[in-house]
């Protein structure tokens, strides 16, 4: 196997790295921007990295630990490809089912006895852990398998990730898809409750926010952007209500104390979204 595709666990690398990142006096708050600046990726595939949800390659690992003044061994065990996993160990897994391979997180526990029923067990594949159903797993050694972990975007994503908040399901879904054309990774939220939950998983590069969301303004979203790991990510305010005063003076406290972007008039000019990221992030 190509060293540099050869298969490592990613939680215990992330792990591994945040621990020396506090080691080396890096704050938690600071540690996708530094490994962002390390390996040059997108502060969001960044985030994915340290939360064990983007695969590491030898190459990166290499990176990481020359930054850092360590050794490759300070954070990746190169022997544990060929070793029997560790009770309940969290491993990158493959689950088929029905045919369909789904990149996976697997609870893997001991090597199980001859005869010893199990609904899912796990296998050793060519260097990468396959989970199967029992009745149509291959033959050959099958382990435990306590817990197994589907992660929606576990792909390695690389594009600089967009989230979009506008309270009309139309305009949010319309904006998203042409700036997923456009090559951002975009998703759209609608209201102001599930794009806060959703800050508190996954942080994005960069947001588009709807100043009015039904009854209230997008001030709690753009505070809790400014409060997160990344405070610096670019948000753009958009509005339909740019011939009353009062949205006016509220758009224009929301630049000065949250330093963000527009606003831009509803309905929004595709285009001029687009370019005004592209602006932010130098494409």
């Amino acid at each position: 196997m190509d060293n540099n595709h050869q298969k490592f666990d990613s939680q215990s690398i992330a792990n591994r790295v945040r621990e020396l990142f506090l080691h080396y006096g890096i704050g938690k708050r600071q540690h996708a921007r530094e490994l962002s600046r390390i390996l040059d990726l997108s502060f969001s595939h960044a985030h994915r990295k340290l939360k064990g949800q983007s695969p590491w390659t030898l190459e990166q690992i290499n990176s990481v630990a020359a930054a850092l003044g360590e050794t490759l061994a300070a954070i990746a065990d190169l022997s544990a490809e060929h070793e029997t996993p560790e009770p309940n160990m969290a491993r990158d897994a493959i689950f088929v089912v029905a045919g369909v391979a789904i990149p996976c997180v697997g609870h893997i526990g001991d090597e199980l006895a001859a005869g010893r029923p199990a609904e899912f067990v796990a296998l050793r594949v060519e260097g990468q852990w396959h989970i199967y159903r029992a009745d149509e797993a291959p033959a050959g050694p099958r382990y435990g398998v306590d817990l197994i972990e589907i992660r929606p975007g576990f792909g390695d994503d690389e594009r600089l990730s967009i989230a979009v908040l506008d309270d009309s399901h139309q305009a949010a879904d319309e904006l998203a898809k042409y700036l997923g054309g456009c090559g951002f990774n975009a998703v759209a939220f609608y209201d102001v409750d599930s794009f806060c939950q959703a800050l508190q998983q996954s942080l994005f590069d960069g947001y588009v926010v709807d100043w009015l969301i039904g009854e209230e303004t997008a001030d709690r979203c753009i505070a809790t952007i400014r409060a997160s790991d990344n405070p610096d990510a670019p948000v753009l305010v958009l509005t339909g209500e740019l011939g009353t005063d009062r949205r006016e003076s509220e758009n224009a406290q929301a630049m000065r104390e949250y330093d963000v972007l527009g606003p831009y008039e509803k309905p929004v000019r595709l285009h001029v979204i687009e370019a005004a990221l592209q602006r932010c992030f130098n494409l």
